[in-house]
């Protein structure tokens, strides 16, 4: 891929923007400075109109082709200035500048944000839009005087220009009586960073400031229309989440004011631009309502992009193959941070049952991509931002190293790196040597093995302590592949990204000792033993007896597990078969005594295991279709929200679906009217579980209605409706006859989750027909050719192994219910 910065290296912007949200457009003078490498500079620019080029205060001959402004006849030197005027359209698919809106007073509210991650910035503003293209922003907005104007850096100062609203013609204006203003804010200009990493925000908010205990001013915004206590929450964990990292990394916090904002309209879950971090309203706002799984995901989103600021924004990786040292840091670092603010959340046992079963699901199948993945085009990128791969395996590597390393000599290495390597760009290698210096082994040598290639051990002992051991490529897909890791210890918590195939008889003996081993342990134990059965290692119907085992258990965590095994167990049976229906007499005589024991609702003094203990316990209820205790959850369904129990609200309403399906249009009439994100999805996911085929074509019918639910919000429509046996073939029709509409809305980033999900969810030859008949024309498509190779892998592994192992798995069942 042509890098433009090998044309320019540019060292300051002074942008003059006009933001016009009721034109809809974006326009104005940027202003480069830099060194001329070459006498042609090109920059990028996407969908810009481009009026004129001054080099050095002269008019400049150029073409614009294929998004890159190309300047000729230029006399290469360090000391050149150029100007570009132009002008563009404000967009409306969350990518660049772009539109969002929200409802407040009976009146319709604009927004103007920005996502420029990965390579949007140049949607924005002609630029340099490269990571390792790092400079100095001055920026100055001009915008309607009612709204407030935020960017990475403090305001330097406002000024007022009266004149006519922005969109509205004089005759309007004089008709309707109101002369309004517009005005230009001015910040200050930023530290030497990328392109990817500016941001502005334009519209009505409201919110509140903190100061912490370090002297960073901390204020978190939201829209008019959400709560503003709702914020409180966020600015908590922020404000001790920058002392913690401060504190480790050795480097203070560079920047005086940190900014966070909830948009009704965001893509992603968050972004960590620098000093001005944007957000989901789901992934900010706590409300009253709130549970504390909406806390717990707060926080470790709020931790995340916080730890970005030292992690891709004062250190930024040299380009987007070397992404993981941003995000792969990044999501260890969240749960350090809220381990050490929150320690009573138990933060880390959602690590291990969440990010490190996603990593080592993904990665066991051939095609997968490595967590340092080679970018060829544009298109490329936006591929790259796998949360099981660059996200949850690089975590889990990361905490590998950490452990192995210790925290102290860890956080020693980090503090030379980011001290050598500020403001700077990067590559790995950098790190490994900063950490080198602290550890009794080679830091380089591991993270290679796991970084630069897909794929971990499946590990089997040969002395009965692991001190001699085997390995070769644990796969799901079938087969085997030989392949060596080089693995300084093996460890049986949940530190190492590897399997460990136990025979029968050491599987046994943990067994027999399971309470005397710790938690880690125990996790690993399960998890390894469903990987090992999904392989066709051991016998699947072994999970059968895990069930039975561990059905007295108190652990929230070991339960989570439980509820995974169950849910694969499910996938042997087609959805209201007899065989169905005996699984789900035996998960009601697994479920039934623990739940009686810990009851439906939540009781004074429940801590964050009997939460999730009870939430489990309640999600297998559910899947058992226990009808007295639905019945009984459903008479605790109150036309008010928030006068039902927080904390099982999902639950109430799942069940009252469950007996009532005609309740779905007002479900559906709650989630537009409710401005509570978390409350919001309540009343969606669980209006999408219904089985009645009239109320499940009112749903199918909301997919594409972005009146109803935006475009930011379709992935999860489509995800509810697909998990529902009943809505899947209608859910999958939308997709085949829309996927127009979705690609040009849904933003690139979205587009390959969808034959992800999908190969996560489907389980039958029809299934797998329907993927490859739609998915099959795009394997050449860059940006979803990976997701669909790996979908088409993972459903036929798993009819595969549907066929070898249903029938034994079905008389394990068949004869331990009769017991």
């Amino acid at each position: 891929m042509e890098r433009l910065l090998d044309y320019f290296v540019p060292e300051k912007y002074v942008l003059d923007l006009k933001v016009d949200k009721f034109k809809k457009t974006i326009s104005g003078e940027v202003e480069i400075f830099g060194e001329a490498v070459s006498e042609t500079i090109k920059f990028h620019a996407v969908d810009l109109e481009i009026k004129k080029v001054l080099v050095n205060g002269e008019k400049a001959d150029f073409e614009v082709k294929e998004g890159v402004i190309v300047v000729t006849s230029i006399i290469p030197q360090k000391d050149v200035k150029v100007n570009i005027l132009y002008s563009g359209r404000l967009n409306e698919n969350m990518e660049g500048a772009y539109l969002s809106t929200y409802e407040y007073e009976g009146r319709t509210e604009t927004i103007v944000a920005t996502q420029f991650e990965s390579h949007y910035a140049r949607e924005a503003f002609p630029c340099i839009d490269e990571p390792a293209a790092k400079a100095v922003f001055e920026l100055s907005i001009t915008a309607s005087e009612e709204d407030m104007v935020l960017s990475n850096m403090p305001e330097d100062f406002t000024k007022s220009h009266f004149g006519h609203a922005q969109g509205r013609s004089p005759r309007l204006t004089v008709l309707y009586g109101t002369l309004l203003k517009s005005k230009t804010t001015v910040f200050r200009p930023t530290p030497r960073m990328s392109t990817y990493l500016l941001a502005f925000v334009v519209g009505k908010f409201h919110g509140k400031t903190v100061m912490n205990e370090h002297g960073v001013e901390i204020t978190t915004y939201c829209a008019l229309n959400q709560d503003i206590d709702s914020v409180d929450f966020a600015n908590e964990v922020a404000a001790r989440s920058l002392e913690f990292f401060d504190d480790n990394f050795g480097v203070k916090y560079p920047l005086e004011k940190l900014t966070q904002v909830a948009l009704p309209d965001f893509e992603a879950g968050a972004m960590e631009n620098w000093g001005l971090v944007t957000y989901r309203e789901s992934m900010l706002l706590v409300g009253e309502s709130a549970t504390l799984g909406d806390k717990k995901s707060v926080a470790v989103t709020v931790a995340h992009e916080l730890s970005h600021q030292w992690f891709g924004d004062l250190v930024t990786m040299e380009w987007w193959d070397d992404l993981w040292l941003n995000e792969s840091f990044a999501t260890v670092m969240e749960y350090f941070a809220v381990d050490f603010i929150h320690p009573e959340y138990k933060i880390f046992e959602s690590f291990f049952t969440g990010d490190c079963v996603a990593a080592l699901v993904r990665d066991a199948y051939r095609g997968v991509q490595s967590v340092h993945q080679e970018v060829r085009e544009p298109s490329e990128i936006a591929t790259l931002f796998d949360g099981a791969i660059v996200y949850a395996k690089g975590a889990r590597l990361m905490l590998m190293l950490i452990r192995l390393m210790g925290w102290e000599n860890f956080c020693k290495g980090l503090k030379d790196y980011f001290e050598e390597f500020k403001y700077q760009n990067t590559v790995g290698d950098d790190l490994w040597r900063a950490l080198s210096k602290y550890a009794d082994f080679e830091p380089k040598k591991l993270m290679h093995a796991f970084i630069d290639k897909p794929g971990y051990p499946v590990v089997t002992n040969l002395e009965g302590d692991f001190s001699k051991f085997s390995q070769k490529r644990f796969l799901l897909d079938g087969g085997a592949e030989e392949g060596e890791w080089p693995l300084p210890e093996i460890f049986e918590d949940m530190s190492g990204h590897y399997v460990l195939n136990l025979s029968d008889e050491e599987f046994s003996a943990r067994l027999f000792e399971f309470e005397k081993l710790g938690l880690e342990e125990k996790l690993r134990l399960l998890i390894d033993r469903d990987l090992i059965t999904r392989a066709g290692i051991r016998s699947a119907a072994s999970l059968v007896l895990l069930l039975i085992k561990f059905k007295d258990s108190d652990s929230g965590a070991v339960w989570n597990k439980l509820s995974g095994l169950v849910a694969n167990l499910g996938v042997y049976f087609d959805e209201d078969s007899e065989e169905e229906k005996v699984l789900k007499e035996f998960v009601f005589k697994v479920v039934d005594k623990k739940l009686s024991e810990v009851g439906l609702v939540t009781r004074e003094g429940d801590d964050a295991n009997m939460l999730k203990l009870r939430a489990n316990l309640m999600g297998l209820m559910y899947f058992a279709e226990d009808e007295a205790r639905l019945r009984e959850l459903a008479e605790m369904y109150r036309d008010d929200y928030r006068e039902m129990d927080n904390e099982i609200r999902d639950d109430i309403l799942d069940a009252k679906v469950y007996l009532e399906p005609s309740v779905v249009s007002e479900f559906l009439e709650k989630y537009k009217k409710i401005n509570d994100p978390d409350v919001k999805f309540d009343y969606l996911s669980a209006a999408c579980g219904v089985r009645d085929e009239k109320e499940i074509e009112k749903l199918v019918n909301l997919l594409g209605d972005f009146e109803t639910v935006k475009p930011q919000d379709q992935l999860y429509l489509f995800v509810y409706l697909y998990r529902n046996h009943k809505a899947r073939k209608r859910a999958f029709s939308w997709l085949r006859e829309n996927w127009k509409v979705v690609k040009k809305t849904g933003g690139e980033k979205t587009l390959s989750d969808y034959p992800t999900i999908i190969g996560h969810l489907a389980r039958t030859e029809e299934e797998l027909g329907w993927f490859i008949e739609f998915f099959g024309p795009m394997r050449e498509d860059s940006a979803v050719s990976r997701a669909i190779e790996i979908g088409e892998r993972e459903i036929r592994a798993r009819v595969e192994l549907i066929k070898k192992y249903k029938d034994e798995v079905f008389e394990e069942l068949r004869g331990l219910t009769k017991k």
